[in-house]
C-alpha cells in the first residue's frame, strides 16, 4: 500500500542561499522538491501548484474523505458483478425453474485487475515549511517578501481543506505564538544540557488539541559518521502495532553508503524503494 506510505514535501527556508541544510533532503525517494524562500517567481509557482492540487483532489474525491477514497477504491478492485449468462433459444427448451440472472459479487482475478485502468497517483502530500516566521513576517528587503503572501494563502488552504485531502502542513517557527489558523499538533523541542542529564539532544514534548502531553525522545541525523562506526542503515517492514516491543534483529544485507549520516539514510531509502518498485510521483514544480 504504497499510496499511504509514499510522502511528498516541500520545503521552504529563509537565507536559503547561505544555508542549504534541507537541500540535501531532496535525495530522499519520498521528498520531490526544495524551495527557498528567496525566489519570488518560484514561490508563486509553488502556490499556484498547490492550489491546483488542492483543486485536484477536491474534484476527483468528491464529497469523500482521503481515507475512505482509497478504501472504496481497494474494495471496488477487488470485486465485480456475475455477468449474465447467454438468452435461451426455443430450441434449448425450458425447464420447470428458469434461473434469473445473478447479481452475485465475486472476487476479480488478480490477473484482470492489472489489466485495469491505473488510479491517479493520490499519496498523502506533507508540506514541510522549516521557517513559517519568514512567510509570515518577511523581513524588509527579503527577495521573497512579494510573494511570501501568495504562498502563506495557499497554506491557509491546506489547513482549511487539506485533512480531507490528504494534504497536510508542518511548520516549524521561532516564536511561541500560534498562527491564526490554529494547530492541530504541536511539538516543542527542549533546550539540551550541557551536561549527560536530561535533557538530550531530540527530548521534547507533544501536545494535542485536548492539551495532553506526551514526552519523547527524537532520532538525529547530522554529519560525517564516525570513522570507527561498524555498522550501517538499513531499511526494515515498521509494524505501528509493535512500537513498544525491544529492537529486532538487524538483518545481514544492509543498504546505506554514503559519507553522512544523511547520505547513508537516502541511500538506504532509495535502494528500499526500488526495491518494491515505488511508484515515482511528479513534483509540484
Amino acid at each position: 500500500r504504497a499510496r499511504q506510505l509514499q510522502e511528498r514535501r516541500h520545503r521552504h527556508g529563509r537565507q536559503a542561499h547561505r544555508r542549504d541544510g534541507l537541500r540535501v533532503c531532496t535525495d530522499l525517494p519520498h521528498v520531490t522538491t526544495h524551495l527557498a524562500a528567496n525566489d519570488p517567481v518560484r514561490m508563486r509557482e509553488f502556490a499556484q501548484s498547490l492550489a491546483a492540487e488542492l483543486k485536484r483532489r477536491a474534484e476527483l474525491l468528491g464529497r469523500q474523505h482521503f481515507a475512505e477514497w482509497h478504501t472504496q477504491r481497494e474494495v471496488s478492485g477487488r470485486l465485480v458483478a456475475q455477468r449474465p449468462g447467454p438468452p435461451r433459444t426455443a430450441d434449448q427448451g425450458a425447464g420447470d425453474l428458469d434461473t434469473p440472472p445473478s447479481s452475485t459479487l465475486r472476487l476479480r482475478p488478480a490477473a484482470a485487475r492489472k489489466e485495469a485502468d491505473p488510479a491517479p497517483p493520490l499519496p498523502r502530500l506533507v508540506v514541510l515549511v522549516d521557517d513559517l516566521d519568514a512567510l509570515l513576517s518577511p523581513p524588509l528587503g527579503s527577495p521573497g517578501r512579494p510573494a511570501a503572501g501568495s504562498v502563506v494563502r495557499a497554506l491557509e488552504a491546506v489547513v482549511r481543506d487539506g485533512e480531507r485531502l490528504g494534504v497536510h502542513l508542518v511548520a516549524a517557527r521561532a516564536s511561541a505564538s500560534e498562527p491564526a489558523w490554529g494547530v492541530a499538533l504541536r511539538v516543542v523541542l527542549d533546550a539540551p544540557s550541557a551536561g549527560p542529564d536530561d535533557p538530550a539532544p531530540g527530548r521534547g514534548r507533544l501536545s494535542g488539541a485536548d492539551g495532553r502531553e506526551l514526552a519523547f525522545q527524537a532520532g538525529r541525523v547530522t554529519g560525517r559518521i564516525p570513522r570507527t562506526a561498524t555498522q550501517r542503515p538499513t531499511v526494515v517492514p515498521l509494524d505501528w502495532t509493535r512500537m513498544g516491543d525491544p529492537p529486532a534483529r538487524r538483518p545481514v544485507r544492509e543498504l546505506g553508503n554514503g559519507p553522512t549520516d544523511l547520505a547513508l539514510l537516502a541511500s538506504a531509502l532509495e535502494r528500499a524503494a526500488r526495491s518494491v518498485a515505488a511508484q515515482e510521483v511528479p513534483s509540484l514544480l
